[in-house]
């Protein structure tokens, strides 16, 4: 890991609206119908950054939101960026995604779908609405057959943990792999924290389960310890955020990651400021995230007195 951020990200996350069709009780963004900005970046303001992207040669955007498809020039977006030759993955609910939606995707490249899933048809739906999870299926059904890179991703939680032998099967019988996100008290996670998040048990149950499927695809410091607490490789991931990687809200503006979009945090915004710029000044904010091994999104969203990942701390102490 650099002692400090690179002349550009290597990869971005670049929330693209915070409108979305579904209103799901974790979302990190806190989006949902009717929840779109005014001041998003419009068309011409998105392609800008783009190109501006391309000139400072970062290698991969990682599109969220919200629901993309939502966006109207969703697809246009998407041409640019792979046109460029920018690598790209979308996070998707997958329930927008129709034939002439594909056929346009699977000519692009690179670009890949990232299908969220989180559990199986009672977790799933719990979280992000009656029926949603028949809609994902079927979604996935029609992409097993198409020429386009897809992943199902699930936000671990304390109602789907011990579906994960399942998504994983479904997942692959699809064509799919498998990704796993951390549960984070951010955006509607703030408010469902404490319904959401695993207990020591299920944690202990994750990483024993995650040491016998290694294709799993996962992030962060919490995913690299087995299930006795132990770290893998005699190494634990570092956080990137500000350092190799960042994020990009609707309006433009720029935060270390994707988890910690709080007041006070913004670098600065890429049609006021240019990326670069606010590339550059996120070195400041850096100084401000701790320096504790784990995520320091968890520690500054969960309130922790120590200042700390707790989940991570439990996990490494035995508590």
């Amino acid at each position: 890991m650099p002692s400090g951020p690179l002349s550009a990200p290597v990869t971005i996350t670049w929330e693209v609206t915070l409108g979305c069709n579904l209103h799901c009780d974790h979302c990190l963004s806190g989006s949902g119908p009717g929840h779109q900005q005014p001041d998003e970046l419009s068309t011409e303001e998105a392609m800008a950054f783009i190109d501006e992207l391309d000139e400072m040669d970062v290698f991969q955007v990682n599109i969220g939101g919200g629901e993309p498809f939502i966006r109207p020039d969703m697809l246009e977006l998407l041409e640019e960026l792979t046109d460029r030759d920018i690598s790209t993955c979308v996070s998707t609910n997958g329930t927008q995604l129709d034939e002439e939606t594909l056929d346009r995707i699977e000519a692009m490249d690179p670009l890949f779908l990232q299908v969220s899933m989180d559990g199986l048809r009672e977790a799933n739906d719990a979280i992000r609405g009656e029926g949603v999870y028949d809609q994902i299926v079927e979604t996935l059904e029609r992409l097993e057959s198409r020429d386009i890179g897809t992943t199902v991703n699930t936000v671990v939680t304390r109602q789907n943990v011990y579906d994960l032998p399942d998504v994983y099967d479904l997942a692959e019988d699809h064509g799919a792999g498998l990704r796993l996100n951390r549960f984070r008290p951010s955006g509607r996670g703030e408010d469902t924290w404490d319904r959401f998040r695993l207990e020591q048990e299920q944690i202990e149950y994750l990483h024993g389960w995650l040491e016998e499927r290694p294709d799993v695809r996962t992030g962060d410091s919490f995913f690299y310890l087995n299930a006795l607490g132990e770290v893998r490789n005699n190494t634990l991931k570092e956080c990137g955020a500000g350092s190799m990687t960042c994020l990009v809200d609707p309006v433009g503006d720029v935060y270390p990651c994707a988890f910690t979009q709080w007041d006070g945090l913004a670098s600065g915004n890429v049609t006021e400021d240019g990326f670069q710029a606010a590339w550059d000044d996120i070195a400041s904010l850096r100084n401000r995230i701790d320096d504790n091994e784990g995520c320091p999104a968890v520690a500054m969203g969960s309130d922790d007195p120590n200042g700390e990942d707790p989940q991570l701390r439990a996990i490494l102490s035995g508590d």
